[in-house]
């Protein structure tokens, strides 16, 4: 059951019922770098008949089968009741289910969403945020509500003869790192540096002073030829020489006794090396969402494909009307085809979303091939700016 949280307001959602006999559409889109994003479309003919007669309706069922997960899907609409009880018919309440998933073992996921209602006067989407949750997934035929959204509609979202189209985008991103502890055990390597070989030195954040952090050249190696190429070995001072001697007399006063290589990135801060660290011990990165602009680039600078995969997927999630251009700007610069696919169709579909800013003005005067190439895509510069706050008002 929905319940509403907001101050003063008592409306409930009513109990499920039967679905509404509807035609549907469904398609694959571009995938992700790997991950699949699905399109599922729901026209409603004759909305607002349907609902001045039904209490609540819901889409016919879709299948999303990725990687071994084999689901089903649907969106429902349900309505609010005001303080007496009456049914408010506008916002409706637009919500996704899983109504069985089938998978061989459990797991853990994310899963993506983003819902949208169809403008018919200038034929575009609106889309609402996008929502993340984390789901285990099991094999269950209980009816999971992973989330929902108020929409308020309005003329313009309703054809001539009457219809309605409503939209859903699903990802599902597998957790793989639920399935063992090889990550973890080399996060803690990680963090608890024993037999460390190598010292890397950066620079530290907002200090004229350097860090130093004792990692493993065997793992780093192993990771980045050009990292591989950038290790030194230190070569010891007369000085060092006593220092060992007396190390050998106390071996366990010293902890450094192991470091015999060096490795130097003093353009990079400590809490960049950190991140980058982070992944290339244990395929992961913590703040991607903030860090990816500056992970891709370290990602092409040091051939770490799985880290430039990370960082698109990321930045392709996260795409707004506000940095859709320095998206499309960072895409074009390390070549990544499908952060630009999804960045072009970004602004196809929310061409009325996106104002000109900086970044827009950098793009049309450094890479006037790319500013064009989005203009055929949808991004006329004489249209108006829309907020989709709008669909939940």
């Amino acid at each position: 059951m929905l319940q509403r949280h907001a101050a003063g307001d008592t409306r409930e959602n009513p109990s499920l019922i039967a679905a509404a006999t509807t035609t549907t559409k469904m398609e694959l889109l571009v995938p992700t770098v790997s991950d699949v994003i699905f399109k599922y479309t729901w026209p409603i003919p004759h909305y607002k008949k349907t609902i001045s007669k039904k209490y609540s309706f819901d889409s016919p069922s879709f299948d999303l089968n990725v990687n071994g997960i084999h689901s089903s899907w649907n969106l429902s609409i349900r309505f609010w009741k005001g303080p007496e009880g009456k049914r408010i018919t506008n916002p409706v309440v637009l919500c996704l289910n899983i109504l069985n998933c089938n998978v061989e073992e459990v797991e853990q996921a994310k899963i993506r969403f983003q819902f949208a209602v169809f403008n018919a006067d200038v034929n575009y989407w609106e889309y609402c945020n996008v929502s993340r949750t984390i789901l285990e997934l099991r094999s269950s035929s209980d009816i999971i509500s992973l989330g929902y959204r108020d929409l308020s509609i309005v003329e313009r979202h309703l054809k001539n003869n009457g219809e309605l189209r409503v939209m859903v985008k699903i990802q599902i991103i597998q957790c793989e790192s639920e399935k063992h502890s090889l990550s973890q055990d080399m996060a803690k390597l990680l963090k608890h540096p024993q037999i460390a070989d190598t010292k890397l030195v950066c620079s530290m954040e907002d200090e004229k002073k350097t860090s130093e952090i004792p990692v493993h050249s065997c793992v780093i190696a192993a990771r980045s030829d050009v990292l591989a190429s950038m290790i030194r070995t230190i070569e010891p001072t007369v000085q060092d020489e006593k220092v060992e001697e007396q190390e050998n007399d106390h071996p366990n006063d010293n902890n450094n006794a192991d470091i015999k290589y060096e490795l130097e990135l003093m353009d990079l801060s400590r809490e960049v090396v950190e991140a980058l660290l982070r992944y290339i011990y244990t395929d992961h990165v913590d703040n991607l969402d903030q860090l990816a602009p500056q992970m891709l680039a370290l990602a092409i600078r040091f051939r770490l494909q799985g880290l430039k995969e990370h960082c698109e997927r990321s930045l392709t999630e996260t795409i707004t009307p506000e940095n859709v251009a320095s998206r499309l700007l960072l895409a074009d610069e390390y070549g990544c085809d499908i952060l630009k696919r999804a960045g072009l169709a970004y602004c196809e579909e929310n061409a009325m979303s996106i104002t000109k800013n900086f970044a827009w003005k950098m793009m049309e005067q450094v890479n006037p091939e790319l500013f064009n190439e989005v203009c055929e895509a949808g991004m006329g510069s004489s249209r108006s700016s829309m907020n989709d706050s709008e669909l939940s008002n």
